[in-house]
């Protein structure tokens, strides 16, 4: 047999390869821990399907009532019937809504509910509030009949690229919000406050800033000005045109430049009469902080100590919600008392159902936090930092209010269907309710002595819970302040108007409350005397004491009533002000708003024009909270179909799921459908392009996952194809993946003699995760690799073919665990704070053909810091090193995913971005060194395979900070970035053999014969980067210089795809 050299160009491993071959893979990544098992049933409407669990039928059939509600108003309005019937998945909280596994995001605090695109679900949780869980469910459906109506309700549909429209997020997101709540003090105050205080963005900026807000007054402004028929015009036209802007120009007859012209003009006369006789929140408070100068836009849910010496806060100036403690009076920050998000004890601090609260003797504060698999009180010593945790079997807490004789904790907590007050005992370490009913109730405070508490309810004239009916037939709409006795739980009611108050704060020795109020369309301040006469009607009425012009909550009181601290929205965020003496604040007049008074003479009504349907008006005024809800990932890039499909009758069969009136609950089974087809392009550095066709299936729940790809060339051992199946329904996950690649590569460039290795077997991967932030990964892998050389001949029929020369088969075990931390923080373009960390050990036994053995443990530790909202330091170690009689190699050096680059080494020019290697193609090490080469890159400036060796080590140091926040590009290439990143770097590594490579000059033998310069297996680097995401993948650009003898190389482009680090 001839002995052949080759040198193989050795770049990035074959894309498709890394999850097979999970062992060459440091994977990162934060868990869904599934804590509880679901038994679900499901109901049927005509138009849904509504998956529910346990005994909450009660929920599902509220669903059920608004979702058809809701479905006949935006069918209205699009003029599009539904085309395949939606499922909507209930969860009872939002603990349990993190669990999910219909979409792989994790459900943070704040989105309270997602409409993905594979099968057009829809999945919330029930958080305890049912106005918010209506507003939720139309929000929702809006995006799931734009899902119907522009993609056919599917993914496949948008990867197959029938059409080029893409609606933009302000006019999905801001159409949502604009059918789901019309318009409301909330959006009134956003937009009043931006129209007044700030720069208007233009209707292109609102991809990137107020899409919510903003596309919300956008389309209340187009429906108001050219009525509501507009809104099924615009989307209509749309897709005939394949061009949002080109939609709206045909609909409206204005680009979208005349079109922000008009609506700010719309703004300005909305919004410039409302500041007469009003006062801006620093010309009547003292200002304790600044989001402005601090870069953040939540500082909110003030407490007052008892002394009224410091106040506690909850704060997003890190992009992520901290508790800090304030000097009350200068608001000088003392200490940062909790870092939210970033462990399991702290997990999420429920920011939008706030409450921190002080022990009576000044020492402590308690507060509610998501902590593993449910929700817990904290209570944290002011001093020493120390944390007691007291678990809760409830499926939400919120609120936490201690009460003035320090024995108890006053909460609402959320079980089920319904949101109550509880009390938790210190001694004793039990709980029991004082409110027990379906209402929601919220936002307990004590009075001075602890007998009595004042809440938030829903429960309008039914002041003592007894309720029968069901709460689709209750108006849960608006909200009144009671009181409850906590001994004989008695609850009266203190407020008795048609808008809303909310955030009590008791004033013990003055016997008042202070809350807010939405009265005439602005939140203020009211005071409300707590006497009463026999008939216990109070003797005075409330009355507001300021007249803010945008907005203020959550006030807090000290415990002598000489100072007050609220939370106030201005500027496009929120801060903390305070009052002194607020029992002397005079009676104010608060006027009506614009949005007020033509609320009384505005009509809301919209002519059906649905083909179907006789032409018909109907009223929808509907006025609710804001809350921030999220449309699924991706949608951004959905395609339409090319011909808009409108029938003349309703498309989806009504099944009458419905027996003598009453819902008939049906078990879930198992049924998998497709979720997507399609064609992918996978770039190999080592094997060049390849394409492959794609398909995945999963059941309706995504708890069983399946998925199967190939490339089918002429013969089945010649091709690539894979199977992979994911369990995901209990708390540990399990895998199984059926694998072969085949590639190809010239193995003798003078006899044109060709190299095949051919790659199959099984991986078995069990994840058991411990947290959200922690798990081991266990996996078992089993390979058979099959080298051939293939050299041309004349056949038979004297045609030129390939004839097998060689050929030798390498087969074995490879046992695997991986130890992964990461708590980290992402922002627009990787990780921006926190700490990850991959440690993983690989064996091989020495089972299989050529009984190789090698242990390779590796690890791969990463720390972000973050300073304000915009900076990060990065920093990153990654050890490896490999034992045993066939050591494994670890190729340092090179760009993952480069596209292109290169420059220099040593002061001459590189003929490629990659060191050749010198392998042996007459035995089975070629088959070992390519398969199970380990990577140490990214090393910027140098080649792949550097530097190689069976141990290495890697740093990298990154500075990241912003570059671009908004670029809008011209003709040719019309197009919009936002939020570019940039970075320096440094760059630092070494592979060895033997340590005393490092006092040698001399190259090891394994780098080949007449290599330049002197060896150092130390390589170094630096630069400058920007990062640029697209959507799909994340483009870096950078220029990197490396370090030689006589100083540093010449600038070295390289462009790449793929995740930050």
């Amino acid at each position: 047999m001839v002995r052949a050299y080759f040198k193989l160009k050795m770049k990035l491993f074959y894309i498709i390869l890394l999850f097979l071959s999970g062992l060459n893979a440091q994977s990162f990544g934060q868990n869904k821990v599934q804590y509880r098992d679901f038994d679900w049933n499901f109901i049927q409407t005509p138009h849904f399907d509504i998956y529910y669990y346990g005994n909450e039928q009660d929920l599902a059939e509220f669903t059920a009532e608004v979702a058809e509600e809701s479905y006949e108003q935006i069918s209205i309005h699009l003029r599009w019937n539904l085309n395949k019937r939606v499922s909507i998945m209930v969860y009872n909280s939002h603990n349990e809504f993190q669990q999910t596994n219909v979409v792989g995001t994790y459900m943070r605090e704040g989105i309270g509910g997602v409409t993905e695109l594979f099968k057009n679900r829809v999945v919330f949780p029930f958080e305890g509030n049912y106005e918010q869980f209506r507003h939720v469910i139309h929000h929702e459906l809006v995006h799931a009949v734009i899902n119907d109506m522009v993609y056919g309700g599917r993914m496949q549909n948008v990867v197959s690229s029938r059409t080029k429209i893409r609606v933009p997020i302000w006019s999905n997101e801001g159409l949502a919000e604009y059918l789901s709540s019309n318009w409301d003090t909330k959006a009134d105050m956003v937009m009043r406050d931006i129209a007044v205080h700030e720069r208007m963005p233009s209707v292109k900026e609102l991809n990137y800033f107020m899409a919510y807000k903003g596309g919300q007054s956008l389309w209340r402004f187009i429906a108001g000005k050219y009525g509501r028929e507009k809104i099924g015009d615009v989307f209509r036209s749309m897709k005939i045109t394949q061009n949002a802007e080109k939609g709206y120009e045909r609909a409206l007859g204005m680009n979208y430049e005349d079109l922000t012209t008009k609506w700010h003009k719309y703004l300005k006369k909305e919004y410039w009469s409302d500041v007469k006789n009003r006062d801006p929140l620093e010309d009547m408070s003292e200002k304790l902080t600044d989001h402005k100068k601090a870069n953040n836009f939540y500082n909110i849910s003030p407490a007052l100590s008892p002394d009224g010496s410091m106040v506690a806060v909850l704060t997003d100036q890190n992009g992520y919600f901290d508790i800090h403690i304030l000097d009350a009076i200068t608001g000088k920050r003392i200490k940062k008392l909790v870092k939210g998000n970033r462990s399991v004890d702290f997990e999420e601090l429920k920011w939008l159902q706030p409450g921190l609260s002080w022990s009576p003797d000044n020492k402590k504060i308690v507060f509610a936090a998501k902590a593993g698999k449910g929700d817990v009180l904290h209570v944290i010593d002011i001093e020493s930092r120390k944390s007691e945790k007291y678990e809760l079997d409830i499926e939400g807490v919120f609120s936490a209010s201690w009460s003035p004789k320090g024995n108890e904790i006053a909460f609402v907590g959320q079980s089920g269907s319904s949101s109550d007050i509880f009390l938790y005992d210190l001694e004793k370490k039990s709980s029991r309710k004082i409110t027990d009913d379906i209402f929601s109730d919220s936002f307990p405070t004590w009075n001075s002595e602890g007998t009595k508490i004042a809440f938030v309810s829903d429960r309008g004239d039914w002041i003592d819970g007894e309720y029968d009916k069901p709460m689709y037939s209750h108006d849960y709409s608006q909200t009144d302040i009671y009181t409850v006795d906590v001994s004989t739980k008695t609850i009266n009611r203190v407020t008795n108007t048609q808008y809303n108050e909310t955030h009590p704060a008791w004033l013990g020795a003055a016997d008042k409350i202070f809350y807010t109020a939405d009265f005439n369309g602005i939140w203020n301040l009211y005071l409300h005397p707590m006497k009463e006469n026999q008939e216990n009607n109070y003797l005075s009425e409330p009355y507001a004491v300021t007249n803010v012009l945008t907005g203020l909550q959550q006030p807090t009181l000290s415990k002598d009533g000489s100072l007050l601290i609220f939370a106030g929205y201005s500027g496009i965020g929120w801060d903390l002000y305070s009052l002194a003496n607020p029992l002397k604040l005079k009676k104010q007049t608060v006027n009506p708003t614009q949005f007020i008074l033509n609320s009384e003479v505005n009509t809301e009504s919209i002519t059906d024009l649905r083909k179907h349907k006789l032409n018909k008006d109907i009223s929808i005024n509907r006025v609710d909270n804001y809350s921030d809800y999220i449309f699924a990932r991706g949608y951004q890039y959905y395609n339409t179909p090319n011909e808009e499909k409108v029938s003349s009758q309703e498309a989806i069969v009504i099944d009458t799921s419905k027996i003598d009136g009453q819902y008939i609950p049906k078990a879930y089974k198992t049924r998998f459908t497709l979720d997507l087809v399609s064609g992918n392009l996978q770039i190999s550095n080592v094997f060049g392009a390849s394409g492959m066709t794609y398909f995945s299936f999963s059941d309706i729940l995504g708890d069983h996952q399946v998925a199967f790809g190939t490339e089918m060339v002429l013969t089945l051992e010649n091709s690539d194809y894979f199977f992979q199946y994911g369990y995901l329904k209990n708390n540990t996950d399990y895998y199984l993946i059926a694998f072969q690649n085949a590639n190809f590569f010239n193995a003798n460039y003078y006899t044109g003699a060709v190299g095949r290795l051919r790659h199959y077997g099984l991986q078995s991967i069990i994840s058991q995760p411990f947290s959200r932030f922690q798990r081991l990964d266990y996996g078992l892998s089993w390979h058979n690799i099959n080298y051939s050389i293939l050299e041309q001949g004349i056949n038979n029929f004297g045609q030129v073919e390939y004839f097998q020369t060689y050929s030798s088969t390498y087969s074995t075990v490879l046992p695997r665990v991986s130890w992964i931390y990461d708590n980290s923080v992402f922002g627009f373009t990787g990780p921006v704070d926190g700490f990850r960390k991959n440690t993983t050990l690989t064996v091989n036994p020495g089972y299989g053909s050529n009984e190789i053995k090698f242990q390779t443990i590796k690890s791969d530790v990463r720390k972000y810091w973050r300073f304000g909202r915009d900076y990060t330091i990065a920093l990153r170690g990654f050890i490896g090193k490999s034992f045993g009689p066939n050591k494994q190699k670890f190729f340092m050096g090179g760009i993952p995913y480069l596209l292109s680059g290169g420059g220099e080494t040593n002061g001459l020019e590189d003929d490629s971005s990659f060191r050749d290697v010198l392998l042996d193609t007459s035995n089975a090490s070629i088959i070992h060194d390519i398969y199970f080469t380990e990577y140490a890159w990214p090393l910027r400036g140098a080649r792949f395979a550097e530097r190689f060796g069976n141990t290495t080590s890697l740093f990298n140091f990154e500075v990241r900070f912003p570059f671009i926040n908004y670029l809008a590009l011209g003709f040719p290439l019309k197009m919009i970035f936002g939020n570019i990143r940039g970075h320096a770097f440094m760059d630092l590594g070494a592979a060895w053999d033997e340590t005393s490579e490092f006092s040698s000059k001399n190259w090891p033998e394994r780098y080949g014969q007449d290599i330049s310069g002197n060896y150092s297996p130390w390589v170094v680097t630096a630069g400058l980067g920007t990062k640029i995401n697209l959507g799909y993948f994340l483009l870096k650009i950078e220029m990197a210089w490396d370090k030689n003898p006589s100083g540093y190389s010449r600038p070295q482009w390289y462009f790449s795809l793929g995740p930050d680090w």
